[in-house]
């Protein structure tokens, strides 16, 4: 006897196991973008130690200090990650239009997919500019007008 009430439950099953599979995956990756982007920020930092110490002897705060890197890493991970969901959508489609299965609609992006990529990047992004730009703020000026490269 052939029960599909069966097949029907552990295909939803392992489709559930595959999408939950695919958004840590997602997540991961995200999140080793991050690290990139900290890890260019940090370089950033260093490289603009002279920098950082002129502008706050000449009387710039800690906050616009921390204000002007955090801004600089938010805005270099959010265009990465517009880049990135443009290639992704770009290959989403290329795939489409290559012949399909039977049953198989294709590689559909949905709005609820985007917005949450875009949340979980926004979150990434916040943490990977927080700490260059606290490392930055926190520089004494003379300590860092005597920084040698």
């Amino acid at each position: 006897m052939w029960n599909t009430a069966v097949e029907a439950a552990f295909f939803t099953k392992m489709i559930d196991s595959m999408r939950e599979f695919f958004i840590i995956v997602s997540i991961i990756t995200l999140a080793l973008g991050g690290i990139g982007v900290m890890n260019i920020m940090l370089i950033s930092v260093k490289e603009r130690t002279r920098e950082i110490g002129l502008r706050k002897a000449l009387g710039a705060t800690s906050g616009n200090i921390l204000q002007q890197f955090f801004s600089e890493g938010m805005l270099l991970t959010i265009i990465s990650g517009t880049i990135g969901l443009g290639i992704g959508i770009s290959i989403c489609r290329l795939v489409n239009l290559l012949p399909m299965p039977a049953r198989f609609s294709g590689m559909i992006i949905t709005w609820q997919t985007a917005a949450f990529s875009i949340g979980v990047l926004t979150l990434i992004g916040i943490v990977a500019a927080t700490y260059p730009a606290r490392r930055a703020a926190e520089m004494q000026p003379i300590e860092a007008l005597r920084f040698e490269m």
